[in-house]
């Protein structure tokens, strides 16, 4: 009260920019981190991956680290923020839906976590994905604090700055990488890149190289396809700020940065980003619809900024639109199971045929070279006997019978020695039980064998290998590791397994686990112990075999799978709450009036915009630490910015 008796109204302070630094690293600073990381993956102890040696990670481990590390920042922040009246936005009747939306996501993915079968990969994740469920903790917490606290115009353009800032770097990288200059092999590059090695290992020996080819952009992001991510989820951002900035200098840079960015997707040859800004730019006409007499220059800048985009893409690669399907589908045989002294092999005419060895004769070692294959094997059809005719000169045996495909089988004595001896004995020591040990109570030595007995089944391109283990014959793979050959669970993409780049064969097995996750996951960076990795048949054909499959490629199969059906139906709407929020904003009989330069509303559009072509190139691309937290600050600055313009109105 004053001396008079009048109220003095309180001015609220304007929230500090100390307080949204964390985010401004989440979306700017995370996505250029690189630096290698030592580390053991946890996945020997499955038959299907490679024993011994350690992984080097680059772009993913450090960029957890600190996500958790903002994560703690942030929680520790809103629990200071929160009593304040004036910050406490969890109170406001549309702060309801997405509350509730985010929590179960959370709550459902953690459910999830808790019992999955590895604690320390779904808290802290692990091998070639490193987003456990922390990460999606500080996705959450970005979401909130975003929207709790980003509502003005003046931090809604710092956040803008930032993010062109981080884009204008992703954009100079990716540029550099399209024209054959890779920034990631440069001399001044590698100190920071190798600073954890400093002191273990000589750098001057130390080489940095990767897989991807000359000329083909994947910045600081993992992969060449999280670039369709990146730049679907920021380019409109960065129009927008060409659009509706107010300051020249700031303009100017957004356009620079625009043709970084597509320059960079062009090298990228990611297909689903251009996808991605197509279907974001349909958007942006619908929701501008109502507005298109004073905002008709803003439609067509967008337009043709973004055709000149599409454009120059399939000008650059003639060949882009063909990845959608590429590769054959020809393949002899659809699947082998073994079981005991056979192996039944259906093959892509739908054959049956069963493979049985003389159990009698596989009792001892040196089978394969006591035996020919017409002693050793028989082939039948069912009932029918199949015919073979076996070469004199290799001793190799082909179906000679008129309708079948021409399968070869051979035996084979294989020498071991070194690692590969190491790794067989202690497989055959796993099914066995036998030890290399010399007991005491014996009198006689355990002699190791130094060979291996093998049964080789071949088509006209690829060949399986088999061993006999206790009288059972199991799958000799390519890590050197003995394993049962089991019936793969399969579903739909028949005939169309390369389609999207070999997607269709990935998501053929993911399908099927769909319907085990209906209330629960297996737990966050678990795909990779969900999926069938030991499809040696499935693989092998898809040019996988050496392979880990660790996602499915599919953000929402990689939800539904990892935190189940509850999580993706809760992120789902999330996104749609915000869609339907913002489409009564553009077309309610009180929309509000659009301004000049950049506003509330004209914002939450923008956000529509880039969080909608973020999730279409989710169709065909994971969820990933390199870009996700983009989305979920961006998608909480849209919800903070659609509330201010809604009660503007």
């Amino acid at each position: 009260m004053t001396e008079n008796g009048n109220t003095k109204t309180k001015k609220k302070e304007p929230l500090s920019i100390m307080w949204l630094l964390p985010i401004f690293v989440a979306i700017a600073v995370v996505p250029l981190v690189t630096i290698i990381h030592v580390y053991d993956c946890g996945l020997e102890s499955n038959q299907w991956f490679s024993i011994g040696g350690k992984l080097y990670d680059f772009f993913l481990y450090y960029k957890a680290f600190i996500l958790r590390l903002i994560g703690v920042i942030i929680l520790f922040s809103m629990a200071y923020l929160m009593p304040f009246e004036e910050h406490d936005f969890l109170k406001q009747k549309k702060s309801i839906a997405p509350t509730v939306a985010v929590g179960i996501f959370g709550i459902i993915s953690l459910l999830s976590a808790l019992l999955a079968d590895n604690k320390i990969t779904a808290f802290f994740g692990g091998y070639e994905q490193f987003e456990g469920w922390f990460i999606l903790l500080a996705y959450v917490l970005c979401f909130y604090f975003s929207f709790g606290y980003i509502r003005t115009v003046r931090l809604i353009k710092l956040l803008l700055d930032v993010l062109l800032v981080g884009a204008m770097l992703i954009g100079i990288l990716g540029t550099f990488q399209a024209f054959g200059m890779d920034w990631i092999q440069s001399d001044w590059a590698k100190p920071i890149i190798t600073s954890e090695l400093m002191g273990k290992t000589d750098l001057s020996k130390f080489n940095i190289k990767l897989n991807f080819g000359k000329g083909m952009s994947y910045v600081t992001l993992y992969n060449p396809n999280y670039v369709g991510s990146y730049v679907s989820l920021v380019l409109p951002m960065i129009i927008y700020i060409v659009i509706r900035g107010e300051k020249l200098i700031r303009r100017l840079a957004a356009v620079v940065c625009s043709i970084l960015l597509i320059i960079t997707l062009v090298a990228s040859r990611s297909l689903t980003g251009v996808l991605g800004l197509m279907v974001g730019l349909i958007l942006c006409a619908v929701l501008l619809f109502p507005f298109m007499k004073k905002l008709k220059p803003v439609l067509i800048g967008g337009l043709v900024l973004t055709t000149v985009g599409i454009a120059a893409i399939v000008i650059a690669q003639p060949a882009f639109l063909s990845k959608l399907m590429s590769g054959h589908e020809e393949y002899s045989i659809e699947s082998m199971v073994c079981e005991d002294d056979h192996i039944d092999i259906v093959t892509s005419k739908a054959q049956s045929l069963r493979l049985s060895l003389a159990k009698e004769s596989l009792t001892h070692t040196g089978w394969s070279v006591a035996n020919r294959p017409e002693d050793l094997i028989t082939l039948k059809d069912g009932d029918k006997d199949v015919s073979f005719w076996v070469d004199p000169s290799t001793g190799e045996a082909t179906i000679n019978e008129e309708g079948y495909y021409p399968l070869k089988f051979s035996l084979e004595s294989r020498e071991l020695s070194g690692n590969t001896l190491a790794t067989y004995l202690e497989e055959y020591e796993r099914y066995t039980g036998l030890q290399r040990e010399i007991s005491v109570s014996s009198d006689e030595e355990y002699e190791e064998p130094t060979s291996i007995d093998l049964l080789h089944v071949t088509d006209w391109t690829f060949d399986w290998t088999f061993t006999v283990i206790n009288g059972k014959l199991m799958i000799y793979n390519d890590f050197g590791r003995i394993d049962e050959l089991s019936d793969i669970e399969k579903s739909g993409f028949e005939g169309s397994y390369y389609f999207a780049s070999r997607r269709g064969y990935i998501w053929s097995r993911t399908i099927p686990m769909l319907t085990d996750h209906l209330l629960v996951g297996v737990g966050a960076d678990h795909f990779v112990f969900a999926f069938p990795n030991d499809d040696y048949v499935g693989k092998r054909y898809m040019g996988y075999d050496t392979q880990t499959i660790t996602k499915p490629h599919n953000m929402y199969f990689q939800i539904w799978v990892q935190d189940g059906l509850p999580a993706l139906i809760a992120f789902l709407l999330l996104y749609i709450f915000f869609i339907v929020r913002t489409v009564i904003m553009c077309f309610g009989k009180h929309r509000p009036s659009v301004g000049r330069g950049i506003d509330h509303m004209s914002f939450v559009v923008a956000v529509a915009v880039s969080v909608t072509g973020y999730l279409v190139v989710g169709l065909a691309n994971d969820s990933t630490i390199t870009v996700a937290p983009i989305y979920w600050v961006l998608l909480g600055a849209g919800y903070a910015a659609e509330a201010v313009a809604t009660d503007q109105r």
